[in-house]
C-alpha cells in the first residue's frame, strides 16, 4: 500500500492562513481613519516644506523701482536765421582756408629742410604758426626770422 504523504504546517503553504485578515483589518482602519491619515500627512507636509524654507539661504532684497516719469518732448530745435547762417558759412570758409595754408606751409617747410627730422620740421612749423606767419596769408617768407 501506498504511505500517505502529510503535509507539514510550518512548511510554505501554511503561512497564509491569518494575513487575509490582517489586510482587511487594515483596509477598515483606513477606511474608518482616513480623516486622521490625511491630518497626519498634512502636518508632515507641513512641517517638511518649514524645515526647507529654514534652511534655504535668504532672497535678496528688491529694491522699489521709481515711479515712472512723465514724458517731456524736447524743445524744438532752434532753425537760426539767414545771417546767422551767413555767419557760420563765412567762419567754416575761413577757418577751412586757414587749415589748407597751414598745410600748404608746412609741406614747404618739409621741402625747405631737407635734412631735418620730422620732430624738428614740426618745431620750425610751431615756432612760424605761432608768429602768426603764412606764405598762402600774408606772403612772407618762412626762413626769415
Amino acid at each position: 500500500m501506498a504511505a500517505k504523504r502529510r503535509r507539514s504546517r510550518s512548511g510554505g503553504g501554511g503561512a497564509i492562513g491569518c494575513a487575509p485578515f490582517f489586510v482587511l483589518i487594515i483596509v477598515a482602519l483606513i477606511i474608518q481613519y482616513w480623516w486622521v491619515l490625511l491630518i497626519a500627512a498634512g502636518v508632515v507636509a507641513l512641517t517638511v516644506a518649514l524645515v526647507r524654507s529654514a534652511n534655504a539661504p535668504a532672497r535678496p532684497v528688491r529694491m522699489p523701482q521709481p515711479p515712472p516719469q512723465p514724458m517731456v518732448p524736447p524743445p524744438p530745435p532752434r532753425v537760426p536765421s539767414g545771417e546767422e547762417l551767413t555767419a557760420q558759412m563765412r567762419a567754416h570758409k575761413r577757418i577751412s582756408r586757414v587749415r589748407d595754408m597751414q598745410e600748404w606751409d608746412y609741406e614747404w617747410l618739409r621741402l625747405a629742410h631737407p635734412g631735418k627730422s620730422v620732430r624738428e620740421v614740426n618745431e620750425i612749423a610751431n615756432a612760424h604758426f605761432a608768429r602768426g606767419r603764412s606764405i598762402g596769408l600774408d606772403g612772407g617768407d618762412p626762413s626769415v626770422p
